[in-house]
């Protein structure tokens, strides 16, 4: 029974955890799962950047769902990340937090994945496929 409890507590430690935008309507995140990804960024206000193979310093400050394959992850206030996944991740669009499996001060894409919580005891690991770099979209002066 203690060796279940200490794992438990070791693997809970680990993760880090964030909390979704509970407010997001559900017309909102019907719309974003069905547009193309691009545009669904861009009606977030981002611009999607060319592909890293990883993340390194970071924390999960916020995140946000975009659909089944894919999220957008802040490390800081100021660095958006998007994240797609290599298969879907059916339990993304509902989770209330995730976290990140990492052996590291870093996330690889084709390594590392996303990790959505299903208590009791278990828990959806979604692998990382890209991690995109977010610049937000300049708006133009009236």
């Amino acid at each position: 029974m203690k060796i279940h409890f200490l794992i438990a507590l070791v693997w809970s430690c680990s993760m880090l955890f964030g909390c979704a935008s509970v407010e997001q309507a559900s017309a909102e995140r019907e719309k974003l799962a069905s547009e193309p990804l691009p545009e669904a960024v861009a009606s977030l206000g981002y611009e999607i950047g060319a592909p890293v193979e990883q993340v390194t310093e970071w924390s999960l400050y916020n995140w946000q769902s975009i659909n089944e394959t894919s999220l957008i992850i802040w490390v800081d206030a100021f660095h958006p990340y998007l994240f797609t996944l290599r298969e879907l991740c059916p339990s993304l669009a509902f989770a209330q937090t995730i976290g990140v499996s990492n052996s590291g001060p870093t996330i690889d894409a084709n390594f590392d994945a996303i990790v959505v919580p299903n208590p009791p005891g278990g828990g959806e690991q979604c692998f990382i496929d890209k991690i995109y770099p977010l610049t937000k979209i300049k708006k133009a002066d009236s």
